[in-house]
């Protein structure tokens, strides 16, 4: 019969463990506000963090550094596939109606896109590359490219899910009963998507965490994540899910739904997002993990103490944003992909 006995805390793991509270908390103290506050406030915080999720993806070989000229491109890069969205939709809104255009970030970020030709001129250049520098590897150039790609559109669904929930409301929902005038709205119920993936993302690492450090013993892939139980594994899958799916039904009954199609009466929504969150955001973890492993480092940088770098705290988000705000936009589209 299994038995479940906490395991003996060693003191290093009690030192690491007080380290990683300590910088969750100033870490929540400098990000929370800006996500409550929306506008240029998340805007900027995002900004930040793209500049330097792209220099931990280019610095991730400790031996040897790239050449300027990629250090420089893959930034060029990297903005260019995160904000494109954002300079489509205004400059379409400007030139359909000039007369009545108003700026408004809320509705630059109300789906998901990226410039193809940003990605076949990125492609080009680091092949090229290739061929040109005999230090530039085809493994270079294939690691670049996509971590690029995959990084730029999870920072995009960052975006996404703080502000298409404004334009949603105030710009999309002829029908909705929600007063998107009152700062309530614009600075807490406009960030309730953003909590939401927050709350499903960092619980299941909480959960993970502590479950597998106190009960942990059966190990998920040695390989790759040495660390990793599957105790801990659904145990964070378990308690993301609960709290997410608590609150996303918790603000609908009290009539702030999280989108307009996000209510209670359509709980079975609420059940998808709330369940593909934790097992997504934990195909993050395995993902960057992996590549870790390949690198032979640790962490990807060392900014945020007890954690790693930024690409380490945003691991499991990247991944979930990205499919949570792809399955949004599908529910809103009544499932077109043609739309």
């Amino acid at each position: 019969m299994y038995k479940i006995t906490p395991n003996e805390l060693s003191p290093d793991t009690k030192a690491t463990m007080k380290t990683r509270i300590i910088t969750s908390i100033i870490l929540a103290l400098l990000c929370l506000p800006c996500a409550f506050l929306g506008g240029w406030f998340y805007f900027a915080l995002i900004f930040l963090v793209v500049a330097i999720a792209t220099h931990e993806i280019v610095y991730v070989e400790r031996k040897r550094r790239f050449s300027l000229f990629i250090y420089i491109f893959c930034f060029v890069v990297m903005f260019s596939l995160v904000y494109w969205v954002f300079i489509k939709n205004q400059v379409l809104q400007f030139r359909d109606s000039p007369q009545s255009y108003v700026f408004a970030i809320e509705k630059g970020f109300n789906t998901l896109s990226v410039s193809t030709i940003a990605i076949a001129v990125a492609a080009g250049v680091f092949f090229l590359v290739v061929l040109a520098n005999d230090k530039f590897t085809i493994h270079d150039a294939s690691y670049l490219f996509t971590m690029i790609v995959v990084v730029a559109l999870g920072m995009q669904s960052l975006l996404f899910m703080r502000y298409y929930p404004y334009s949603k409301f105030a710009f999309g929902a002829a029908d909705s009963t929600v007063d998107t005038t009152t700062p309530f709205f614009e600075y807490l119920h406009s960030a309730f998507l953003l909590i939401y993936l927050a709350v499903g993302v960092m619980i299941n690492d909480i959960g993970a965490y502590f479950i597998g450090v106190l009960f942990g013993r059966n190990k998920v892939n040695p390989r790759i994540s040495p660390k990793k139980t599957w105790e801990g594994f659904f145990g964070g899958i378990l308690f993301s899910f609960l709290f997410s799916t608590g609150l996303a039904l918790l603000v609908g009954y009290l009539g702030y739904p999280i989108l307009p199609f996000l209510t209670p009466d359509k709980w079975y929504w609420i059940i998808l997002l709330s369940l593909a969150m934790p097992i997504i955001g934990n195909l993050g973890d395995f993902t960057f993990s992996s590549v870790k492993r390949h690198y032979d480092i640790k962490d990807f940088g060392t900014l945020l103490k007890g954690h790693g770098g930024v690409l380490d705290r945003l691991d499991s988000a990247l991944f979930a944003a990205i499919v949570i705000a792809s399955l949004i936009i599908f529910i809103n589209n009544g499932w077109d992909f043609f739309l």
